[in-house]
């Protein structure tokens, strides 16, 4: 489909437990900027695969440009709407990531072996599969460590294990519930506090500061927490520059991510994660920086572009 302003299927989340009006605000934007924006529910979808796509809400087809959801959801919902941003994607349609940079983007193991891949500082990490091989892999680790579930959002499934015995508890307890987790060094003079660099189309566009005396996590959930500008900082370019590489290992053409990086003085500057549906709001409210804006004008040059290139 070719329209001078795109057609954007957007689907709001059925789980909106950690963004509240995030929904809003991005359609808002996205209609500001000119696109028609069919707001639908995740219950309402669905479509039929035979020698092309066919695409329905409540039984009606509907035609459309680019398929939107965004924010984390749970697990079923989640692969509901993997289902179809799939065939969406499939099809032709612009999504947010294509499956694959969705797939490693969703899970934090996948994510450290393509930084490793390109070269991306972070704090090192051990996978096992068995308590054995977890057993025999803790002595390479310090006594204090992180144990972090390869996914999970807003830090859940993210704890500081105090010693040996408890971090093979908590592999244990991951392994009986059918999930991985990992160890992870843990990073000691940055606790509560992490970098939070907001990139958009390949470019880091925003950086600032989370805050926690409370929680060693830094992700604000303690009545501690707070945000802080780093717009002025003198590390800034520095800060953009590991960000971009960051995101460049995981995708060229990543729409948008949030890469939390520790700002170490004993490690120097280590990434913990990309997000990939970062909060807008914190940040632009710190920064002062029309940060929905710029979201919503890369992805319809996507839009654009991908139909340009449909041609």
């Amino acid at each position: 489909m070719l329209s001078e302003n795109p057609i954007i299927l957007y689907m709001k989340n059925p789980d909106p437990i950690f963004y509240g009006m995030m929904d809003d605000l991005v359609i808002q934007t996205l209609k500001k900027q000119n696109a028609t924006v069919i707001v639908t529910e995740l219950e309402e979808l669905s479509y039929i695969i035979g020698e092309e796509f066919t695409f329905l809400r409540n039984g009606e087809q509907i035609q459309f440009d680019a398929f939107l959801g965004y924010g984390y959801m749970a697990p079923k919902h989640y692969l509901d709407y993997m289902y179809f941003n799939f065939a969406a994607y499939a099809a032709g349609k612009t999504t947010l990531y294509s499956p694959s940079t969705e797939n490693i983007l969703q899970n934090k193991l996948l994510q450290y072996a393509k930084f490793s891949e390109g070269q991306v500082p972070f704090p090192r990490c051990s996978a096992s599969f068995s308590v054995q091989q977890f057993k025999l892999n803790l002595s390479q680790f310090e006594s204090k460590a992180i144990m972090k579930e390869v996914v999970g959002y807003e830090g859940t499934g993210v704890k500081l294990s105090n010693n040996k015995i408890q971090s093979t508890e908590i592999f244990c307890k991951s392994l009986w519930n059918g999930e991985q987790a990992i160890i992870q060094d843990f990073v000691s003079d940055s606790v509560g506090r992490s970098i939070r660099v907001l990139v958009i189309g390949g470019k880091a566009v925003s950086v600032t500061e989370f805050q926690d005396n409370i929680d060693f996590k830094s992700n604000g959930y303690s009545d501690d927490f707070k945000i802080e500008s780093k717009m002025d900082s003198q590390k800034k370019e520095e800060y953009f520059r590991l960000a971009e590489k960051t995101c460049q290992a995981i995708d060229p053409n990543l729409t948008i991510g949030g890469v939390d990086i520790i700002d170490s003085r004993k490690h120097g500057l280590v990434v913990l994660e990309i997000n990939q549906w970062p909060e807008i709001t914190f940040s632009e409210d710190v920064t002062g920086l029309p940060l929905f804006d710029i979201f919503g004008e890369e992805f319809i040059r996507k839009i654009k572009q991908n139909n340009r290139d449909r041609v």
